[in-house]
């Protein structure tokens, strides 16, 4: 562990200073303590959360042995086997998908993303997941921090960083009790998160503590009101219906459960950004990338591309929150 891990990073719940115990963190103020595994520090608390926290940090170590023996693309086809219980052509994949994000990310890096790549001071992305926006920024010489919830895809990040010459601080964590001091970081990113997070009213709060006054911060999540399926579940209309029904509704056509996902409204995230908390926000549904089209199949990518060319109709944009597939949110606090 860093010396300037433990100066950055702080405790969940206090937000006190951490100090080296042995392999473990210990907050100064209120004493509790969190393991370290693979260099990165696991700054969670007890939440209710998708994911199981022992077996997590299991499967991290087991990430941690493999990558080494075995390289990272292998790693990262393991993950999505055993973890994710996918087929071998699906987790072939997305194996390929993760590698190849860091280019789409590299182009976003360049398009709406840049006011972050291009602050002066620290950009910390929000479930960085396998890293590969934090690789993209790096590339730029860009000092970068990741939070996730996972702390298995926090040891693939750190190795996917290395591999395009960053040197990332990372941290598992929840988006709704930042491991972090306020007004700490110049801009946020967090691409397809406050979807997941059980609290978003303290999700946005907690971004808006640690944000600096004047930094940039950059969301994208799925349409709650969308004609596409919805994508976690590739089931049509979820998001139209109450949401007493959705979880329902998806275990009849689907047999899967629907926790610990939620998706907004535009209306409902202007809200979330609205009042006192000095957002200046702005909400734009952009169109599908090229990157993304590429791998559709025909009859997707005539629908997309139709979607595309309606996206850019003056008429049309007043109607996308009724029917836009995802959209995003950017812009900055006020100083």
């Amino acid at each position: 562990m860093s010396d300037k891990a433990t100066m950055i990073w702080r405790c969940p719940t206090c937000h006190g200073s951490l100090s080296v115990i042995d392999t473990n963190l210990r907050c100064e103020s209120c004493q509790a303590h969190y393991p370290v595994i693979d260099d990165i520090p696991d700054l969670r608390v007890a939440l209710d959360c998708w994911i199981d926290l022992d077996e997590d940090r299991k499967r991290a170590r087991e990430a941690a042995d493999r990558v080494e023996r075995d390289g990272l693309e292998a790693t990262i086809h393991h993950i999505f086997r055993s973890s994710r219980g996918m087929d071998e052509r699906k987790a072939g994949y997305r194996t390929r998908q993760v590698l190849a994000g860091v280019e789409k990310c590299q182009s976003q890096c360049s398009d709406w993303l840049k006011p972050a790549v291009e602050t002066n001071g620290i950009i910390l992305e929000i479930g960085c997941g396998p890293g590969q926006l934090l690789a993209a920024a790096a590339t730029r010489g860009c000092d970068v921090m990741g939070v996730d919830v996972s702390l298995e895809w926090l040891v693939i990040a750190r190795h996917l960083v290395e591999r395009y010459g960053g040197k990332p601080e990372l941290a598992a964590g929840f988006a709704e009790q930042l491991p972090l001091a306020d007004n700490s970081v110049a801009a946020i990113v967090s691409l397809d998160v406050i979807e997941h997070v059980g609290d978003q009213d303290a999700y946005v709060s907690d971004l808006r503590r640690v944000l600096k006054p004047g930094g940039f911060f950059g969301l994208s999540t799925p349409n709650r009101f969308s004609l596409s399926p919805e994508p976690h579940v590739n089931v049509w209309g979820v998001g139209y219906l109450p949401r007493s029904l959705q979880a329902r509704y998806v275990k009849l056509v689907k047999n899967q459960p629907y926790t610990f996902t939620r998706l907004l409204s535009v209306r409902e995230t202007k809200k979330l950004f609205s009042g006192s908390r000095g957002f200046e926000a702005e909400v734009v549904f952009p169109t599908i990338p090229e990157q993304e089209l590429s791998g559709f199949k025909s009859a997707k990518k005539r629908l997309a591309l139709i979607y595309n060319w309606m996206v850019g109709i003056p008429l049309v944009k007043l109607f996308l929150p009724f029917f836009g597939a995802y959209y995003r949110v950017s812009g900055n606090i006020k100083n």
